[in-house]
């Protein structure tokens, strides 16, 4: 029973360390537009927001292949996603760590026709 235990915990101390805790930039973009914003990891969750959304979700995955399932929503009515007009919907990505940085490219379930890609950078501290 303790041997199951201890791989447990380490699975979740795994899973936690997929993406370094802090406060990111976020670079995003899908052929209709581009933007940022700032994205705060704690554990195994993500949050942040930019000028027209805000976002909630969950990292998973393994270190070669990352998993983020965010929700999106907008909280400014005059502007528009980078998918356009297009103002809730959930977002999945796969990416991967690319030095200090990572890269993610995924699609909105309510624009599937749109890639999506998007860059996290270590905010300057």
């Amino acid at each position: 029973m303790r041997l199951l235990k201890l791989t447990f915990t380490h699975l979740c101390q795994h899973v936690r360390m997929l993406i370094e805790p802090g406060v990111y930039i976020a670079k995003f973009r899908t052929p209709l537009d581009q933007s940022q914003g700032v994205i705060v990891i704690q554990d195994d969750t993500v949050s942040g927001g930019d000028s027209a959304m805000y976002y909630m979700g969950k990292i998973s995955g393994s270190e070669k292949k990352i998993e983020v399932a965010l929700h999106v929503r907008q909280h400014d009515h005059d502007k528009f996603s980078v998918f356009g007009d297009v103002n809730d919907f959930s977002l999945s990505l796969t990416g991967r760590k690319q030095g200090q940085s990572y890269a993610f490219e995924g699609r909105a379930d309510r624009a599937p026709s749109l890639r999506f890609e998007a860059s996290l950078a270590p905010a300057p501290k």
